[in-house]
């Protein structure tokens, strides 16, 4: 009997593996997303992808129109592999109308997708964090290092988010803005009537990718062997 080909190397990894990939997938979700616009302190962006894999927020969006995104792999624990990653880059030098391009372009993009864009701002406009709504679905900037979200970013955005703070530093650093922020509005969501999970056809096809994940440089060698006994059928 024929076989498909995601079911015959789900048989390459361990039950306790599946398992542990059909209970996370559950409480993943494209309700809330992030964008990060030329974070490039290696801790730092290792840390938020970290943050965002252990709140299940599935999807980062990356803007790399100054600085190149590179994770720490020590710092992240393999957060990445899990995760779906979408770069946006210029195809010119680096430049403020680089800059302006793809996160215009970014943002628009995810506004078109139904998005609220909610960008991080310690002006006086801004909204405290107590005060987000997540009725709709919703996107959170973080900026770089020191300079924060671009004005054209801010510019774009449809509200903007500050963390109240009491001491003499204005600001926390971008992976503990992302783990304040994120922590609580995803508490929020799970706590709420909205549908924030996953479809099936997602789960699905983000299991079948974790599952090739997995297997590594093992897979390319599964994958011909599976055509080959496929062919003699």
């Amino acid at each position: 009997m024929s076989q498909n080909l995601s079911d015959y190397l789900k048989q390459c990894l361990t039950d306790d593996r599946l398992q542990r990939f059909d209970e996370v997938v559950k409480f993943r979700t494209r309700h809330l997303t992030v964008v990060l616009e030329n974070v490039y302190h290696e801790h730092n962006a290792s840390a938020v992808l970290r943050t965002c894999d252990c709140l299940g927020i599935q999807d980062v969006h990356v803007i790399e129109s100054q600085n190149s995104f590179a994770p720490n792999p020590e710092v992240a624990l393999g957060a990445s592999k899990w995760l779906t990653v979408h770069n946006y880059r210029s195809d010119s030098e680096p430049s403020n109308d680089s800059q302006l391009n793809v996160s215009v372009d970014c943002i628009r993009h995810l506004k078109e997708e139904g998005f609220r864009v909610v960008a991080t701002s310690p002006r006086q406009d801004s909204l405290p964090l107590s005060d987000v709504t997540i009725d709709q679905k919703t996107a959170i900037v973080f900026g770089a290092e020191q300079i924060g979200v671009s004005d054209e970013a801010l510019s774009e955005s449809d509200d903007l988010v500050h963390i109240p703070m009491y001491g003499f530093t204005e600001s926390f650093n971008v992976s503990v803005s992302a783990a304040v922020i994120l922590q609580p509005l995803t508490t929020l969501l799970h706590a709420s009537d909205i549908d924030w999970q996953l479809t099936d056809t997602e789960r699905g096809d983000l299991i079948e990718r974790w599952v090739r994940q997995s297997l590594g440089s093992t897979l390319a060698p599964l994958i011909r062997r599976f055509n080959d006994e496929q062919g003699r059928l």
